[in-house]
């Protein structure tokens, strides 16, 4: 009988052991693993960004944003825009045919005065990460959206972000 309950906690722990490595992996790996996939372009960024309106180039905003690449090619980012106007963009980035261009499309909604929803609007940057992995220069272009879907506005636009140490 204790031969018989000694099997069953080793059978126990190894298949604990084995679920457990499956989870792990499931979340993208040990440590060692997510470091050997890193992608240059993951960490958080600071952005000085420009922004007019492609048609009558009058000036849409200027100012700062923040950006977060998340590994296997996720984003998030924000700006200096009063936050009752918009809200947090969410999006995806890849790495284009060259080692240091990628493109990041996100989306935000926006708000009106009063709170209610406006629509949203729609980025994609097309960027070129510095050989040292510390800067970008990007080039922006943007659709401003009503809250029927409508295009409104289209937005051309830069920005140089630093990688935040």
């Amino acid at each position: 009988m204790t031969q018989s309950n000694s099997l069953k906690s080793v059978a126990l722990v190894a298949v604990t052991a084995a679920a457990t490595m499956l989870l792990i992996q499931a979340c993208g790996g040990g440590a060692v693993a997510q470091a050997n996939d890193a992608d240059p372009v993951e960490g958080a960024w600071e952005s000085a960004v420009s922004v007019r309106d492609c048609t009558t180039n009058a000036v849409l905003f200027v100012g700062r944003g923040q950006g977060l690449a998340h590994r296997r090619g996720t984003w998030v980012q924000t700006d200096a825009s009063p936050p009752t106007t918009r809200g947090v963009a969410l999006g995806t980035w890849k790495r284009d045919a060259t080692a240091q261009n990628y493109t990041t499309r996100f989306r935000f909604i926006r708000y009106n005065a009063d709170g209610s929803f406006a629509g949203t609007v729609r980025v994609t940057r097309v960027f070129t990460l510095s050989a040292d992995g510390n800067t970008q220069t990007s080039t922006n272009t943007s659709q401003t959206l009503d809250a029927a879907g409508a295009v409104l506005q289209n937005g051309c636009g830069s920005d140089v972000s630093t990688r935040v140490p």
